[in-house]
């Protein structure tokens, strides 16, 4: 006789990785709104990149899915034949080089007396409560800014040359703003390890390559701070234009002076990156967004935590213990609860608009995003549409489930104190395909 979903669920949490570790699992059917299944569904637990499934929905529904993040680009006459140009930013995390060009596009050409950074949107705590010191200087960490270039990031592409040479350097975007110190050699295979690093304790921006290059390889760091870089990119590049600026500050623009240029990023392309692809700047926008909601300036990195919170409070009407400290899950002092994240996987798909956007935003198993290389020969390939989470010593993954029987499934599995992150999404997986049959 075959097994019920239960008895199969019941088997899976016998396996041996529970014998140094746990883990909390939920599954509702949310076309027959019942619960299937649970197993301690209100421990907390560290949601980690989960957290960004909250911050997307709290998103959607505070702000709507019309609402946009604005670069903007302002100028006011001087005396005489002088201006003055204001750049004024809201935290845009896919704030590209193409975008900067448009930007540029828009500036006539003339001596530019003084060019402002608008950095007036949010206050000057880079990075949110609980988040790792030694997690910089990679990418997935950047110092969040209201003028953001590329992430905050840079992308380093070493290649091989002849053998005893430096290795050929490719960086994007490119700017005087860091420097590269390249001390390694091509192929002489002395063992000693290729690195590429930047001296962050430091505060510097120098990128130092060291070691034997043999193969190519590509990584991208953030910049600090990021606002700094973003101005220094801008100003070389409109002296490429032959636009001269005098000098560089920071100020609020001030208001009689005239936009000349407006980059509206919509919320759904933000939601998408920030589920997608885990990306945590994306996430930390969205979060903050949530906060200006207060209406207050310049928006302090607790505001959207505090929303959050409340609508888990109130609008779940959820009495239980939790902490929210970010948007992004970096933070080692988020902790929620499976029922929590269910609940409002639960709330979403009473919206048919945040369901759309959030269910086409989540990964794909075995298809798309960060569950593109998992359960590619499972039933669940195609079928479970998740966010997955994984920081030392956690492993979660939350979301939505195609059944076989054609219904809809909300779940969410937390795994928590397990260093082999390997063997817990492999658990995962086999849970994964237990639902979808």
């Amino acid at each position: 006789m075959a097994q019920t979903l239960s008895e199969r669920l019941d088997t899976l949490l016998k396996d041996s990785i529970f014998e140094d570790s746990d883990a909390s699992l939920i599954v509702y059917d949310l076309d027959d709104d019942t619960l299937l299944y649970s197993y301690r569904e209100n421990k907390l637990c560290r949601p980690a990149s989960v957290m960004k499934v909250a911050t997307a929905a709290v998103a959607l529904f505070r702000l709507g899915s019309d609402y946009t993040v604005d670069t903007e680009l302002y100028e006011k006459k001087n005396a005489g034949n002088g201006r003055n140009i204001y750049v004024r930013g809201e935290i845009d995390p896919l704030f590209n080089e193409e975008d900067l060009a448009e930007l540029i596009n828009s500036v006539t050409k003339g001596k530019i007396d003084t060019l402002y950074a608008d950095i007036s949107f949010s206050d000057s705590i880079y990075w949110g409560p609980g988040w790792s010191w030694d997690d910089t200087p990679w990418e997935f960490q950047p110092y969040i800014s209201p003028l953001m270039l590329c992430g905050g990031c840079v992308n380093i592409t070493a290649t091989p040359s002849k053998k005893g040479c430096a290795p050929t350097i490719k960086c994007s975007p490119e700017s005087s703003f860091y420097t590269i110190a390249n001390e390694a050699t091509s192929r002489e295979k002395s063992g000693e390890k290729f690195t590429i690093l930047r001296d962050w304790l430091q505060g510097s921006n120098v990128i130092r390559l060291r070691g034997d290059c043999n193969v190519p390889k590509s990584v991208k760091m953030n910049l600090y701070p990021s606002q700094e870089f973003f101005i220094t990119a801008l100003r070389e590049r409109l002296a490429e234009r032959g636009i001269k600026v005098e000098r560089t500050a920071y100020s609020r623009t001030p208001d009689d002076a005239t936009i000349v240029y407006s980059k509206q990023r919509d919320i759904k392309e933000i939601v998408k990156e920030a589920l997608m692809e885990s990306n945590n700047l994306c996430a930390e926008a969205l979060c903050y967004h949530i906060g200006a909601h207060f209406d207050k300036k310049p928006v302090r990195q607790k505001y959207g935590p505090e929303i959050i919170t409340s609508f888990i409070e109130y609008s779940l009407d959820i009495n239980a213990n939790f902490n929210v400290a970010d948007g992004s899950g970096l933070s080692l002092y988020n902790y929620l609860s499976a029922d929590i994240i269910l609940q409002i996987l639960r709330r979403a798909h009473c919206s048919n608009d945040v369901y759309e956007i959030i269910k086409n935003s989540l990964p794909t198993m075995g298809v798309s995003g960060t569950l593109k290389e998992r359960g590619t020969t499972s039933t669940a390939q195609g079928r479970i549409h998740a966010k997955t989470g994984s920081v030392k010593g956690i492993a979660t993954l939350a979301g939505y489930v195609d059944a076989a029987n054609g219904h809809t499934l909300a779940f969410v599995i937390m795994n928590q104190n397990t260093l082999n992150i390997k063997n817990a999404r492999k658990w995962q997986d086999r849970v994964c395909d237990a639902l979808c049959q």
